[in-house]
């Protein structure tokens, strides 16, 4: 038999991990029956989506949530299942040789109730942002969306949530003064004012724009300090973060969120959503 040289045993050793005293700790994140084997898995990038290819179904797991959101039925034979950027999902299979790109969107809840619009209340398409009154972003986007909506006047509705950012010390004011303006039916004229002079919003701008746009400011003085509009903009907080939303602007379009890589689109996709 042939003899290993010394040398080279010694850095086989060398190479062979040291054994820890450390322990492992785990839990079960999915203990589940399902109806079918499960043929392959694939998660995204983030591991919040877990998907499981059936002999019917892709089944799609929340491990935030712990449980199934979804299933995307499948007809033909698949056995590989690929996770790509941009929601996309590629099965493939052997026999017979087949392949199918998937594109899919999470559909989110978001509350509207109470939130001032603009728009027909009963629109086709639903674009919803997420906004801070001193975001260079959101104005720039609130600009755009104004365009967009010349252009679908009876198929869009716009709405905003308020999303302030404990960075911008004057942007939770900005939203409890939009409210009161709100109070007067004078929402949306308060709001594009002061979301265009972004780089300028404090207390003295606030006022300037209150009376700019006609307010009683009596009333207005009154109304922006009121509970329930303390309350509305937690909810918006809450509602956000719940839907994983860190940054502003977020735009949601019938709960689907579009991404900043697509908002230059968004006629078209506006077009493609009326198309459905």
């Amino acid at each position: 038999m042939k003899q290993i040289p010394s040398a080279l045993i010694v850095i086989m050793i060398l190479l062979v991990p040291a054994l820890s005293n450390a322990t492992l700790d785990y839990r079960s994140i999915l203990d589940k029956k399902l109806d079918s084997p499960v043929l392959d898995v694939t998660a995204d990038p983030s591991g919040d989506l877990v998907f499981f290819l059936t002999a019917k179904a892709v089944l799609i797991y929340s491990t935030e949530e712990q449980t199934v959101l979804d299933r995307i039925p499948v007809t033909t034979s698949y056995d590989r299942i690929a996770y790509q950027e941009k929601n996309r999902l590629v099965l493939t299979g052997a026999n017979p040789s087949h392949i199918n790109i998937i594109r899919f969107d999470r559909i989110y809840d978001i509350d509207l109730s109470g939130r001032a619009f603009k728009g027909p209340a009963d629109a086709k398409v639903t674009l919803v942002v997420f906004d801070d009154y001193q975001c260079p972003y959101c104005a720039r986007l609130d600009k755009f969306i104004q365009q967009v909506m010349e252009n679908f006047p009876n198929d869009v509705k716009y709405v905003v949530k308020h999303f302030p950012l404990s960075s911008h010390k004057f942007s939770h004011d900005g939203a409890m003064a939009a409210l009161a303006a709100g109070k007067q039916n004078k929402f949306w004229e308060f709001h594009e004012k002061l979301i265009e002079q972004y780089n300028r919003v404090n207390e003295e701008r606030i006022v300037e724009v209150a009376k700019t746009v006609g307010l009683d400011m009596d009333r207005f003085e009154k109304d922006r300090n009121l509970a329930s509009s303390r309350e509305l903009i937690e909810a918006d907080l809450k509602n956000g973060r719940d839907i994983g939303v860190n940054g502003t602007p977020s735009l949601y379009m019938n709960g689907k969120q579009i991404n900043n890589r697509e908002i230059g689109k968004l006629p078209e996709l506006i077009i493609e959503e009326l198309g459905k």
